[in-house]
């Protein structure tokens, strides 16, 4: 196998589906899918079905297990242990692989072996697939990413076993939902190489009941930020404005034309193509109410 696939699953069956089918029509890589469900009424039912319509054959294998966890990163750790492959990365079941993701995620491995974490682009879709934003991956800097977030989506993020087996860099389960920031900081901090592909890999769905908006993810992304030395607190907007200008270089803030294929709801057997005559990078809605939800908890805060 070439790729470990680890999706942590909780009462989004419909969503589990439109992402088993990214994942099972990857070209030219090996893959083992593993899905971690965490106790989902009906899943046993919804078993069956998804193994008979993407039955394992030569280079795929699909693993489904129902047990309880202590949260969607303990969910993460459990696949990521019972996997074998070299290569390996987590997609939620609101998230999809793009055609070839995968085989061009395996190319950038081979031609950088020294390279041992890679993020590639994430589209933004609405729940009908329309494109919300196209977003390219930024250069990572500890002192941003610990003062302000991780700019960079985690379901195109794909990296070594070596670097979990070593460093025993499994995510911490004690955080509900930013581990994948500090497990992203704890890397940087050990100067382990990250790579970038501008290529488009992953599709990030916009469901309206998205994790990362929620109270205790922006409880927990405070108290991240509160923890940074406090001169990088203090030159927060150097930092910022420093991933503005890097982001600037990289010609991530200029639309393009792009088409894109995907899996959106009631058509899970066949894909269907999108076209964006101006790609935007901007995701201008979940920036206004980003800053809101940080605007009111500052003032609950005094």
């Amino acid at each position: 196998m070439d790729f470990t696939i680890v999706t942590p699953s909780f009462r989004q069956l419909d969503w589990l589906e439109l992402c088993l089918a990214s994942v099972a029509d990857q070209e030219g890589v090996k893959i083992e899918h593993i899905v971690q469900d965490g106790g989902t009424t009906g899943f046993s039912d919804f078993v069956r079905p998804m193994q008979a319509r993407w039955p394992d054959r030569e280079g795929y294998a699909l693993r489904m297990f129902s047990e309880p966890d202590q949260g969607m990163y303990d969910a993460v750790n459990r696949g990521l242990k019972k996997g074998t492959a070299p290569l390996c990365a987590y997609l939620n079941c609101d998230e999809q692989y793009l055609p070839g993701a995968l085989r061009e995620v395996a190319q950038y491995f081979q031609h950088n072996p020294s390279t041992d974490i890679i993020f590639g682009g994430v589209l933004v879709v609405k729940a009908d697939g329309r494109l919300i934003s196209a977003r390219r991956p930024a250069r990572l800097f500890l002192p941003h990413v610990m003062t302000c977030h991780l700019p960079n989506f985690t379901c195109a993020m794909f990296f070594r076993r070596k670097v979990l087996e070593s460093q025993q860099a499994w995510f911490d389960s004690q955080w509900r939902d930013c581990a994948d920031a500090l497990w992203v900081m704890d890397r940087l901090k050990a100067k382990i190489e990250i790579g970038r592909t501008m290529k488009f890999t992953t599709v990030f769905t916009d469901t309206g009941a998205n994790m990362n908006l929620a109270p205790n993810a922006v409880g927990e992304a405070r108290k991240i930020r509160d923890g940074a030395p406090w001169l990088w607190r203090r030159l927060k907007f150097f930092w910022v404005g420093l991933h503005w200008f890097c982001k600037f270089l990289d010609g991530t803030y200029w639309p393009r034309r792009l088409a894109y294929s995907i899996y959106p709801k009631g058509s899970a057997g066949k894909r269907t193509s999108f076209f964006a005559s101006a790609a935007s990078p901007f995701w201008v809605d979940r920036w206004f109410i980003r800053k809101r939800i940080q605007f009111s908890s500052r003032r609950a805060k005094n």
